[in-house]
């Protein structure tokens, strides 16, 4: 895996990002890292002037954050590095609107590149293409695995965690609590702000929520799946 990353100068999302792939011993994956420096009025007329003088192949592209003016380019650099896919995640609605989103996608796959744009990141799951599915094997829509004692969470161990590194946060905070449905329901959103989370409290139409509330959803459905499963098997035990 040749990973290229896309983010804005200075952007706490796309570090924690970065930083959270290399935490989790996918390092050796990180092939190219550009920030972009916020673009002036002339970037849609002289979008050349603001690509990177020189850029590397690679195998899969994360755009992490990018101004939506700047999203406009994908399509230049990955024929410029010969990509094969591109993942471009929409954890604010400003930064890829659902006209670009089609605009970029078709594109891409006109010079032979797949692509996909999860709303929010950790919704991301695999789509059949083999750069996306081997970051999305470790990175995306939580999976969890769980064990209960006693009804209290004993383990739970991450296996496919949220790109910014909150699932692997949140478990750490279930480990010794009470599985209640409640409990569990109020921990997970107290951990996930905590965090906190960086996806946005903007209202999104074609969620008809916030995204920042989406990926709440998510891991809080990650983690009653795997604990009404966990409880039962514990009952049939105890019965």
């Amino acid at each position: 895996m040749r990973l290229c990353i896309l983010t804005m100068k200075n952007d706490v999302y796309g570090r924690r990002i970065i930083e959270n792939i290399c935490k989790r011993g996918f390092a050796h994956w990180v092939h190219w890292v550009h920030e972009f420096e916020p673009p002036t009025a002339d970037l849609l007329d002289n979008p050349e002037k603001y690509l990177p003088k020189s850029m590397p192949e690679c195998n899969l592209i994360l755009s992490l954050g990018l101004l939506s003016d700047l999203q406009f380019n994908l399509p230049i650099i990955a024929k410029k590095t010969k990509t094969k896919a591109v993942i471009a995640p929409i954890d604010n609605p400003n930064w890829i609107r659902p006209g670009l989103r089609k605009q970029i996608h078709r594109e891409l796959a006109e010079v032979g590149v797949a692509s996909t744009f999860p709303k929010p990141f950790c919704s991301l799951e695999e789509t059949g293409n083999l750069y996306i599915d081997k970051f999305a094997e470790h990175f995306g829509r939580p999976r969890l695995e769980i064990e209960i004692n006693r009804g209290l969470f004993s383990t739970v161990q991450v296996k496919r965690g949220a790109p910014c590194g909150s699932t692997w946060f949140i478990a750490e905070k279930l480990i010794g609590l009470e599985i209640s449905q409640q409990r569990v329901r109020d921990e997970v959103a107290k951990a996930h702000h905590a965090y906190p989370c960086l996806a946005s409290m903007v209202s999104d139409a074609e969620l008809g929520d916030t995204i920042l509330h989406k990926s709440q959803y998510i891991i809080r459905e990650a983690v009653e799946k795997k604990r009404r499963l966990e409880t039962d098997d514990e009952l049939e035990t105890f019965n």
